[in-house]
């Protein structure tokens, strides 16, 4: 939340931001995945389910057997969120074992899961009710259609992978894979990317530099304010233009940033790549489950040193059995 008086100056955003970046390149490089679906009664296709309808089963799992974590997303999407783990292939069965179980404990429920980037049939309905999507919405609504249709009506597959190696060649890769891999796995135009690309491109829009935390500072700080909170359960959205360095320089009238601040606006930049520690690679879409794994395969090879990523970077070249 905001604070009265000026307490964190663009020096100190701007180091706050780059520390969090990139974290040293890990001995043994670690993956994670979170995979997203389309929800829908079974019953009734059309139908949106809500959190009132997933609250048993949440309550039914509360811990997964490899220790994934399950979100709901503003449209009643479902999210899994792998445990970190140390190879490609641990991250996916580890992924497919939870897998299992949520699936089984929604069936239960009359809940069915689709991997798909987009649904194309039910208008985008919010049905999670917090401040946080309250003003996401508000914010989005103000662009036009598509923040309302990527928040509610979408679904993605990401890949986190630890930097491995030189972090400016892996961070390259990243950058030349995330584009490559929209291009192999999914739907045709108009599909998800296209509704990202019409979202404000502060946000959306892919990090430029070859140094990844300065570039992510940078990008940072010259995205708009979406929102500021203003409590714990309530958010005001901003829609005046302000980004986070006019919010520095200039004040609010609801206050001054914060590091939480800060923080919490680092979670509402969403470019194809997004340098958390590790790098997420957000352009894939919800894929099947024959598919999925597949493309967490072919997007590890290429962002973790070896002989695909070298040959990502010097011609584009990416493995053959992709």
């Amino acid at each position: 939340m905001p604070s009265p008086s000026r307490c964190l100056t663009a020096g100190d955003a701007l180091t706050f931001v780059r520390d969090r970046a990139v974290h040293p390149p890990a001995e043994s490089p670690r993956i994670g995945l979170e995979l997203e679906w389309l929800t829908y009664h079974q019953h009734d296709r059309r139908r949106r389910v809500t959190p009132c309808d997933l609250a048993p089963v949440l309550r039914a799992v509360p811990e997964l057997p490899c220790h994934g974590r399950i979100t709901v997303e503003p449209g009643g999407q479902v999210e899994l969120s792998s445990s970190p783990q140390p190879t490609v292939a641990d991250a996916i069965d580890a992924t497919r074992t939870d897998m299992r179980v949520l699936r089984d404990a929604l069936a239960e429920a009359d809940i069915a899961l689709e991997g798909a980037g987009l649904d194309r049939v039910r208008p985008p309905e919010r049905v999670v009710d917090v401040g946080r999507y309250r003003a996401m919405e508000t914010y989005f609504d103000s662009l036009g259609p598509h923040g309302r249709t990527m928040m509610c009506n979408s679904a993605s597959l990401q890949v986190n992978v630890d930097v491995d190696g030189d972090p400016s060649d892996a961070w390259r890769a990243a950058s030349l894979a995330a584009p490559l891999l929209a291009r192999f796995f999914n739907a045709p135009s108009p599909n998800r990317m296209d509704v990202w690309s019409g979202i404000d491109v502060t946000r959306a829009a892919p990090v430029r530099g070859d140094e990844p935390s300065s570039a992510w500072a940078t990008y940072a700080l010259d995205a708009r304010v979406m929102f500021i909170r203003i409590d714990p359960d309530d958010c005001v959205a901003v829609l005046d233009g302000m980004t986070f360095a006019d919010w520095l320089q200039r004040g609010h009238p609801l206050g001054w940033p914060t590091q939480a601040d800060l923080a919490e606006h680092l979670t509402t930049l969403f470019p194809p790549v997004r340098p958390r520690g590790w790098f997420e690679i957000r352009t894939i879409d919800a894929l099947g489950d024959e598919c999925w794994p597949r493309a967490v395969e072919l997007c590890a090879a290429l962002l973790l040193e070896g002989s695909d990523r070298r040959r990502l970077l010097s011609n584009g070249e990416v493995p053959a059995w992709s």
